[in-house]
């Protein structure tokens, strides 16, 4: 892992296989996402391990991520899940809602489908989409999303396992400009206690660029 670090675009790098260390240059921490405490680590079914959240329990950063110089983010992780119930799977700041946020769901606004939102100051409405096929599949599924604001038109992407699944409509694109705000991540929770996920997840990457498909 020590090669990652040779990559400053890359700000944190969560395999979770049975730790929460950050194998990015960053090293930032993770802390319990609220009062009842740390998700546990479970077998992923190949070999590896897989952080379980059950409903109850969320992770945030302790400290905010550095994302804050750029316009543009790529996320990546593994998610297994079956219920169709709202679930955060990861949100930048306590709600997305804030300037300059983003933010990740299943079952928001379509049931069993992902969603990608961000937010920025010029406008009180989302840039948000839904992906085109479900992950609500009981299998792992490996996601990437992506956000570039300094392109105006398809700046949101969503794809599952390597198939694009969304690109944003221009018609649909509120505001195309301005840096991702300066916040703690949260993961498995809006302010870890709301929409809390019911879902297995690992292989978190979060890159403050676009990355290729040979990245994910």
């Amino acid at each position: 892992k020590i090669y990652q670090s040779l990559d400053p675009g890359l700000i944190l790098d969560l395999p979770l296989q049975n730790n929460f260390t950050d194998y990015s240059a960053s090293g930032i921490s993770m802390v319990a996402g609220n009062a009842n405490g740390l998700p546990s680590f479970v077998s992923d079914g190949s070999g590896g391990y897989a952080l379980d959240f059950n409903g109850t329990k969320s992770i945030k950063t302790a400290v905010n991520l550095p994302i804050n110089t750029s316009d543009k983010v790529s996320i990546v992780f593994d998610i297994l899940t079956t219920l169709p119930t709202i679930q955060c799977v990861l949100e930048l700041s306590p709600i997305a809602s804030t300037n300059n946020a983003f933010a990740s769901f299943v079952s928001d606004q379509r049931p069993n489908r992902l969603e990608l939102a961000d937010k920025t100051p010029a406008n009180t409405t989302f840039n948000l989409g839904n992906s085109n096929a479900d992950v609500n599949t009981g299998s792992w599924v490996k996601v990437c999303l992506q956000i570039d604001r300094s392109l105006g038109t398809a700046q949101n992407k969503i794809y599952l396992n390597k198939v694009l699944s969304y690109t944003q409509d221009p018609a649909f694109i509120k505001d195309n400009n301005g840096n991702f705000g300066s916040y703690p991540l949260f993961i498995g929770g809006r302010n870890g206690t709301a929409f809390l996920m019911n879902a297995k997840f690992k292989n978190l990457k979060i890159y403050n660029y676009i990355i290729s498909q040979s990245q994910y």
